[in-house]
């Protein structure tokens, strides 16, 4: 849904150049005729300018804080720009469509970075562009709405277009088409080398926050940062990598954490019973009474938060916020860490995963049939090809829920437990099944939530349209999971259920910025507060929560929760889960943010801390579990 909110005075203006547009490519050829012989030394003019326009066209629609930029990222991305220019024009033989054309995706950038930073409170990363389909598939909730500054953009566009179209056609031979073409693959050549040969970060001095990348966007520039993020796509080995080395770390912690375990024996290496496993990664549930703003008036999920039974429960430390889903389901299933992957990255997009050490893979080897559901279109974040790489043996994607129940558009979570329901009960055997909820999904001023489910959450006084359509979302996702679990607890064979949510709303960002000041906490906890999600790990079975022990109520991160759910099974670990489990009593927690050490502080990635010797050996193993490991 698109909406127009800005000024009259700039609609006017807009709607007065739309014309002078419409009427320069009507009449162009009489204009040129007419002007030939002013315009004949105007096409230079009109190339020069189109690198400070196309400069001002990516950063004018997102960026309030353009005026204050330094000049020398000003100077630098004037600079990449005009390179760009260069290939563009150059390629395209001089021609004014050329010259249209990179307006037109400097145009499309800036307003990308609009809408995507309204959204989620980022601006585009480079694997955003590699999710495209993924995006538009899940993009119908939200509300479109153009403000001042992407019409101003908008002004400059449709005049520089204006401009041009009325310039006459450049004149062609051989030579000179041979000439540009060289000009133009000199430029790329000239680009690619500099890419690859400079370090952004450390030479330019352009460093994107990853938890704050909207921020660096407009202090350094989007095409700058976005090169630098991109720079960062290839995976680099940890310092002091070796396979031998990573072999060797993993093999002895994970030696020493199967001797520390004081599961009787025999469970620990040959079960007699394999409980079916049902993970619920549930959309942007979260608990935003954790803001005290919302707290005031709202105390949480109230069936979630009465759960007693449970055998572990708490926070956990997750790598997304506002989109990115695919990131938690990675976090989970092969318990890496995106924190050592850097922001901007999207693994289901951008490696092959077959291989890797991971849930399904591993439970496969213990007997276990694996199922993936997510009720929308199979091919959103890859996981048609990611899920067969990880090794799950079937994918229930938006074909197997035909007649589901819907809520805001999207399939019902009630409606995916009824298809785990449905599996448990065709099979006996060990199971292993993986379901993506998505009812609860961006954006929440959708208005479809009926009145009489919809929740008011007033924040000082005043009420939020995304605030209340959001708890009416997690409310009725809340209801479902007490239905589902009651449906679990009436079945005749052990279940352990693991239950998280994959992060919080894109909102957040100010609702945390209303909530609390700036000083009140180091800024890392204040950042790391709008990375937390509930979870839960629970069982129908008595005796196996007795087998397993005392239940445990302290904070994970999503990487350890793959781990801490076997064990909850009474599954044996094998080598990498049982080095995934040691490493946690060493590095607690860790996320895109930062990582917490033994003694429960906070650093950031880089920073040393008495943990520092754990978090190197963790990069190893995980880089070679996934970029090195033999499939």
């Amino acid at each position: 849904m698109f909406s127009i909110q800005a000024s009259l005075p700039l609609i006017v203006f807009s709607a007065a150049l739309l014309c002078c547009l419409v009427f320069s490519i009507i009449r162009r050829k009489a204009l040129s005729a007419r002007l030939e012989k002013k315009l004949s030394h105007a096409k230079p003019i009109a190339a020069a300018l189109c690198i400070p326009a196309g400069f001002l066209l990516m950063e004018i629609p997102y960026n309030p804080s353009l005026g204050s930029m330094g000049a020398k990222f000003v100077f630098l991305g004037l600079c990449v720009t005009g390179v760009l220019f260069a290939i563009v024009y150059f390629l395209g033989q001089r021609s004014k469509t050329a010259m249209i054309a990179f307006l037109l995706a400097c145009f499309a950038s800036g307003v990308a970075n609009y809408f995507v930073s309204s959204f989620k409170g980022q601006p585009v990363l480079p694997s955003d562009i590699m999710a495209l389909k993924t995006a538009a598939a899940v993009s119908g909730g939200y509300t479109y709405a153009i403000g001042n500054s992407v019409l101003a953009a908008f002004c400059l566009l449709v005049a520089m277009v204006a401009f041009i179209v009325i310039l006459p056609k450049s004149k062609r031979t051989p030579r000179t088409v041979a000439a540009h073409a060289a000009l133009g693959l000199a430029a790329l050549a000239a680009f690619c080398v500099w890419f690859n040969a400079a370090d952004i970060e450390k030479d330019y001095g352009c460093t994107v926050d990853v938890w704050s990348s909207l921020d660096s966007y407009q202090q350094h520039g989007s095409l700058l940062c976005f090169l630098e993020r991109s720079q960062l796509l290839t995976p680099h080995a940890p310092e002091g990598y070796t396979p031998e080395e990573a072999a060797r770390i993993r093999s002895e912690k994970a030696a020493a954490a199967l001797a520390a375990e004081t599961v009787d024996e025999g469970q620990a290496t040959a079960p007699d019973v394999k409980p079916a496993i049902v993970v619920i990664m549930n959309e942007t549930f979260s608990d935003l009474s954790r803001y005290p703003n919302v707290a005031q008036s709202y105390a949480g999920p109230s069936y979630f938060n009465s759960i007693d039974d449970a055998i572990a429960k708490g926070d956990c430390y997750v790598s997304a916020m506002g989109g990115g889903t695919c990131n938690s389901e990675f976090e989970y299933l092969t318990g890496s860490s995106m924190g050592l992957l850097g922001a901007g990255v999207y693994p289901y997009m951008l490696y092959d995963l077959k291989g890797a050490d991971n849930m399904a893979r591993y439970l496969s080897s213990l007997g276990y049939k694996t199922s993936a559901i997510h009720p929308a279109e199979s091919e959103n974040w890859r996981r048609d090809r990611v899920y067969k790489q990880l090794g799950f043996d079937e994918f229930h994607s938006i074909e197997s829920f035909t007649d589901a129940e819907m809520f805001r558009g999207m399939v019902s979570d009630a409606s995916t437990y009824d298809l785990v329901l449905e599996l448990l009960a065709q099979d006996e055997g060990p199971q292993f099944i993986f379901d993506v909820t998505i009812a609860s999904h961006g954006g929440y001023d959708t208005g479809t939530v009926p009145e009489e489910e919809m929740a008011h959450v007033p924040l000082d006084g005043e009420e939020s349209v995304e605030l209340n359509e959001y708890i009416s979302c997690i409310e009725r996702s809340d209801t479902e999971l007490k239905d589902f679990m009651d449906e679990l607890r009436l079945l005749d064979r052990p279940v352990v259920l693991c239950f998280f949510g994959d992060h919080q709303p894109g909102f957040v960002e100010w609702l945390s910025g209303e909530a609390f000041e700036e000083d009140q906490m180091p800024e890392i906890e204040l950042v790391q507060n709008r990375y937390v999600t509930p979870y839960m790990v629970w069982t129908n079975d008595a005796q196996l929560r007795r087998k397993v022990g005392a239940p445990t109520a302290e904070p994970t991160s999503l990487n350890y929760l793959g781990a801490t759910t076997l064990k909850a099974a009474g599954l044996p670990l094998d080598e990498y889960f049982a080095f995934l489990s040691a490493t946690k009593s060493e590095v607690p927690l860790i996320n895109l943010n930062g990582y917490q050490d033994a003694s429960g502080e906070w650093h950031y990635h880089g920073a040393d801390s008495e943990s520092s010797a754990a978090y190197a050996q963790l990069a190893m193993v995980e880089h070679n579990n996934l970029f090195e490991k033999d499939s």
